[in-house]
């Protein structure tokens, strides 16, 4: 799918509770001798910091590689991401701007709202791999799905690491997964590979690039991703 993505991250700070009075005096004004204190609280572990929210923004060009039985398709879009790499929104237009649909995904689950209609003034090549732009069947306007893996392999035809990618976006290899330092001597730093991806961020933060070479089983792909912010 063709789309353009926006980054960027950072932790909120946050307070821990005081467990109780830091003078050490007693809250009981009995005499000691004949009054035990008991606390009675119950102690909680402190909220995990919130994550402030990953804006990106750009064009995205998506390119399946001909196989024996499929010939050679690609796609190109605007894009526009909000939230964290677990849990975000993207939404997609064509080249000249029009909306075609909103992918979001959490740890839940993924769902795709498409654009009403038949497809309107969008050219064909500006499709998101089959016709996004056609009406949705729930009544909500929403298609769920289990993760956002099976949701792009139902739009593409093949599966792409959207999570992942977002990551890649921010000139990086996901922390929570395996990466290797490209294996060709050539590749200067800013080159590596992460689930038989090769990633190039030579040019980030304006550019990015990533393919996956064809194995038995998968489609060679080739991602080019322009990030405006």
């Amino acid at each position: 799918m063709g789309m353009a993505m926006t980054m960027a991250g950072c932790a909120s700070a946050w307070r821990a509770p005081q467990a109780g009075a830091t003078d050490g005096s007693p809250t009981s004004t009995a005499p000691a001798s004949t009054t035990t204190t008991t606390s009675t609280a119950t102690d909680t572990a402190p909220a995990l910091p919130a994550l402030a929210a990953i804006d990106l923004q750009g064009q995205i060009s998506i390119k399946l590689l001909a196989t024996d039985d499929l010939p050679a398709k690609g796609v190109s879009l605007g894009f526009f991401f909000n939230g964290q790499p677990d849990a975000g929104r993207l939404d997609l237009m064509t080249p000249l701007g029009s909306q075609i649909a909103q992918v979001g995904w959490s740890p839940t689950g993924a769902w795709l709202r498409r654009s009403g209609g038949s497809g309107g003034d969008a050219p064909p090549e500006s499709r998101f791999g089959t016709d996004l732009s056609a009406t949705p069947s729930p009544d909500d306007g929403l298609e769920r799905f289990d993760h956002i893996g099976a949701l792009s392999e139902r739009v593409l035809g093949e599966a792409i690491p959207l999570q992942t990618l977002i990551h890649w976006m921010q000139g990086r290899a996901d922390p929570q997964r395996p990466s290797t330092a490209a294996p060709d001597a050539e590749l200067a730093t800013g080159t590596f590979t992460q689930d038989g991806w090769l990633i190039d961020t030579r040019e980030w933060p304006r550019r990015l690039q990533a393919q996956r070479a064809a194995s038995p089983g998968l489609r060679g792909i080739q991602l080019k991703v322009h990030l405006d912010r």
